[in-house]
């Protein structure tokens, strides 16, 4: 676990989360990871992932992935005085995260009107599928679901006759991306003014944005004709990609296959989408890519600057020394069994140098609830058991 004694880009800032699954946790991670305390505001143990597999010994892989590092609270808010108690902590909060369905926070009683009135610097980030408003706000929602209806899916699946879905969470982890920007953003305004605001984040929106060019063209022609250029390339023992985009690369790409004279054309030189020799260029690639190792393809490529980079399979990426070496991914040790480590996110993604990021353990449930409730709250452990006693934590 990387722990470090110097400040952080984010120390001082306190987050209530309300948020589950993982399009927005992933999120309060981040903001985690950056030196904010987030508090994970749980209520009961079934309500997010703890009791979703896969699991390594008895701790969920998925709420380890999204959660390490985050403070865990048990608190009721479906009770009078837990809906207080939630309000006494926004008091004295900077950020609320959540992503519950529209409609359900001011159910509730935590609207943003109602938070600001208490707190007027606070800043309430909402994830949901399909936004606070437009034709679709109230259905439920999942990270597939986006695929599907951002044109993810389909836009994957050309060429194979049928949409096709990624393996991983990419609309969540999107989505979490976006409430992270807006978040500081938000922070940053405030710091400026002194006054919070109301954020929304909506999974469909970052969906779409990643089909920005595509979604221009079709615009612009009326057809689905246009096609990133990027794809596989069948070698003798694997797959690789490349992304020589510019007419320089392509120059070098034809030199490197023998293909000296074309590379003097500026027809075959010509940068991605400049040309009407791209088809013909890219076939003579497939071709030479076949009668050649992953390996050779990659040591070649490599030599003459040109992008390039094998498809791995996963036991591949985790022997992969950069991984390693840049902690994107680290070992931790669970609770049960004793001994047991489990592989988790590294610290962010984000690499300061002034500031360093780090990663937290793992909470267990209501693990700080004596922390939390006591050091911002002033509670005893008289008025600690008369809670627990009365179902509120």
């Amino acid at each position: 676990m990387t722990t470090t004694n110097k400040p952080q880009v984010l120390e001082g800032v306190r987050i209530l989360e309300l948020a589950r699954w993982q399009a927005a946790p992933r999120g309060g991670m981040v903001l985690r990871d950056m030196g904010a305390e987030v508090i994970k505001v749980e209520w009961n143990k079934g309500s997010d992932l703890r009791n979703s597999g896969p699991f390594v010994g008895e701790m969920s892989v998925q709420f380890a992935a999204y959660n390490r590092g985050k403070k865990s609270i048990t608190l009721n808010t479906r009770k009078e005085e837990g809906k207080q108690i939630f309000l006494d902590l926004v008091k004295q909060s900077d950020v609320v995260l959540e992503n519950f369905r529209p409609g359900t926070m001011a159910e509730m009683g935590f609207s943003y009107e109602a938070l600001s009135q208490i707190n007027p610097g606070i800043i309430l980030a909402s994830v949901s599928g399909f936004g606070q408003y437009g034709p679709y706000r109230d259905r439920q929602c999942f990270d597939p679901i986006i695929q599907a209806m951002s044109g993810i899916g389909h836009q994957t699946g050309r060429g194979f006759g049928q949409p096709i879905m990624a393996e991983g969470p990419i609309m969540d982890r999107t989505a979490a991306l976006h409430a992270t920007i807006g978040i500081l953003g938000a922070l940053r305004y405030r710091d400026r003014t002194g006054e919070g605001q109301w954020l929304e984040v909506a999974m469909l929106d970052g969906g779409i944005s990643l089909e920005e060019v595509a979604l221009a063209m079709c615009y612009e022609t009326g057809s689905n004709d246009f096609k990133r250029s990027g794809s596989f390339l069948k070698c003798q023992d694997g797959w690789v990609t490349t992304g020589a985009a510019r007419a320089r690369m392509w120059e070098r790409m034809l030199k490197v296959m023998g293909y000296a004279e074309l590379s003097e054309d500026p027809e075959y030189a010509a940068p991605m989408f400049a040309t009407d020799k791209t088809e013909i260029r890219m076939e003579l690639l497939h071709l030479w890519c076949e009668e050649h190792t992953v390996a050779e393809v990659v040591d070649a490529l490599v030599a003459a600057d040109i992008p390039v980079g094998p498809a791995r399979s996963i036991p591949e990426v985790l022997a992969d020394s950069h991984l390693w070496e840049r902690e994107v991914m680290m070992e931790m040790e669970i609770d049960e069994p004793p001994g047991k480590k489990m592989l988790v996110p590294g610290p962010t993604f984000i690499k300061f140098s002034k500031t360093p990021t780090t990663a937290g353990k793992i909470p267990g449930y209501g693990e700080h609830n004596t922390e939390i409730y006591g050091r911002i709250l002033g509670y005893d452990e008289t008025k600690l058991a008369e809670l627990k006693a009365n179902g509120v934590i």
